[in-house]
């Protein structure tokens, strides 16, 4: 399976987990929602755990620790612009991960660093923006600015940091699980999920799955090949979570999307060519 399919797998999952995703935070405090998220999903993973050899160092212990500190970040952003705005707009600030993630790679991965990949992210990052550009209006403009640079750079570090552990021989499950249980701890301590009612537990399990699943993706992608790839094939997904948003609404969408679209698909064929 190429890095760039297993990419679009990614984007796909995590585009159904933001969808529902959203649905949660628009009934139930955002902030007590993330630790049980976390939880489930490490949880989905956790039956991997006795097939890898689980390493541990100083190194990988700092990996893990210093991708925790980004992830519960990301995660503040990420919940706050849930709060705020659509689905669509929550993952286009993700979808300017590809250009953090390049910059990383081209500091701590210097030998998958490539010029035409970084090239292919600018111009899949240029088209998501451009159709998404009128998503934020809940938020003022320095907040949003604020807010999507968080999350673009904390994703795309999230990345980077997935593939220096797998150059440190950590498996998927160890990647995945350990930087998930410990955030999930921190955020049950920080907000814990008092108003979360027992009955959620079903709905936010299949969500665990899709998110799960996308990062798995993701991982095993990192774990091939160029962190640079694989996220700039994520940064389709505004694109799946608009197309759901329109057909829901029964409207075509504006021209302006439909050529933001294209924009975006040129860009992935650069990657995919590569």
């Amino acid at each position: 399976m190429s890095v760039a399919f297993l990419g679009f797998l990614s984007a796909l999952s995590l585009a159904t987990g933001s969808l529902i995703t959203k649905g949660f935070v628009d009934r139930l405090p955002a902030r007590q929602l993330i630790g049980p998220m976390y939880a489930l999903n490490a949880v989905v993973l956790l039956p991997l755990a006795p097939f890898e050899d689980w390493l541990w160092s100083k190194e990988i212990i700092a990996l893990h620790l210093i991708t925790v500190v980004i992830m519960v970040f990301t995660a503040l952003s990420v919940f706050d612009l849930f709060d705020h705005g659509a689905a669509s707009a929550v993952v286009a600030a993700q979808a300017t991960s590809p250009l953090p993630a390049a910059l990383a790679v081209a500091v701590l991965v210097p030998e998958s660093f490539r010029f035409l990949e970084l090239a292919a992210a600018l111009v899949v990052v240029a088209g998501v923006l451009w159709a998404l550009s009128d998503s934020f209006g809940a938020l003022g403009p320095k907040r949003a600015i604020a807010t999507t640079a968080a999350v673009a750079v904390g994703s795309g570090l999230t990345t980077v940091m997935s593939r220096l552990l797998a150059d440190a021989g950590v498996g998927l499950a160890g990647t995945y699980v350990t930087r998930t249980a410990i955030a999930a701890a921190l955020f049950t301590l920080a907000f814990p999920p008092r108003d979360i009612p027992g009955r959620e537990i079903p709905m936010l399990t299949v969500r665990a799955l899709f998110i799960t699943a996308g990062f798995a993706f993701a991982i095993i992608g990192v774990q091939r090949g160029s962190p640079t790839v694989i996220q700039t094939m994520v940064a389709l997904t505004p694109l799946f979570v608009l197309s759901w948003e329109v057909l829901k609404r029964r409207r075509p969408p504006p021209p302006r999307h439909v050529f933001a679209v294209g924009l975006a698909l040129a860009g992935v064929v650069l990657v995919v060519v590569t």
